[in-house]
């Protein structure tokens, strides 16, 4: 394949994939919320035609790895709740409320202090794109990625609703329980707007009152325990 040919096809499955993330409406970035006048907490966007607000939230860890060999200027690591999302690329529900739950588990295993990445170990009932979020937040592996961090990131039953969460160094725990899970939600309305387009404002709607609510709202409408064990 000549040059000219790998650059059209490459469009074309750019634009594919733009027009796919289109239909959904989730493209906004918090660069974009910014410059458009929203706050941290956006309020409704309301419209058929606005687009998923995605939150400018953040979760900061410690990666002193990358700092000893130069790959950052400082050893503390910002993931951002629109980077976790472009690991998945659409599914705005499950990643907003796995990163939720890191932030609580965090919270609970560590208080004040920065977690350290790559030093988790992971098993999640929220599989798909949830686990996915899991794992780039946290560095947890299953079967590929950094050798150290291999099956780290562990799959259990999903009707358990239960992330465990284990810090590799002190063998602390935290589980948390959640009282529903996003991807039974999410999954049939996302089928249901590839089937039938007309229906994205709908479900456009569904999805950013999800998303906030699930970064905003109380923890316990999500998780009937955090506890440390």
């Amino acid at each position: 394949m000549n040059k000219q040919a790998c650059i059209t096809k490459r469009k074309l499955l750019q634009g594919a994939l733009g027009a796919s993330l289109g239909v959904l409406g989730v493209l906004q970035s918090p660069a974009a919320a910014e410059k458009s006048g929203d706050s941290s907490r956006p309020q409704s966007s309301g419209g058929a035609a606005g687009l998923v607000r995605i939150p400018d939230v953040s979760i900061r860890m410690r990666s002193p790895d990358s700092a000893l060999v130069g790959v950052s200027a400082t050893e503390v690591v910002e993931i951002s709740l629109a980077d976790v999302l472009k690991f998945h690329g659409y599914c705005a529900g499950g990643v907003a409320f796995s990163f939720r739950a890191a932030q609580e588990a965090f919270r609970t295993l560590y208080g004040d202090r920065l977690p350290l990445r790559q030093n988790l170990k992971v098993q999640t009932s929220f599989h798909c794109c949830q686990a996915g979020a899991l794992a780039y937040i946290t560095g947890a592996r299953t079967d590929f990625g950094a050798i150290p961090n291999r099956g780290d990131l562990i799959l259990i039953p999903e009707d358990r609703r239960t992330i465990l969460w284990e810090d590799k160094k002190t063998g602390e725990k935290a589980v948390l329980k959640a009282r529903f899970n996003p991807h039974h939600i999410f999954s049939p309305l996302f089928q249901r707007v590839r089937k039938d387009p007309a229906s994205s404002p709908e479900v456009r709607k569904a999805l950013d009152q999800a998303v906030q609510e699930y970064i905003y709202g109380p923890a316990d409408k999500l998780f009937s325990e955090v506890l440390k064990g």
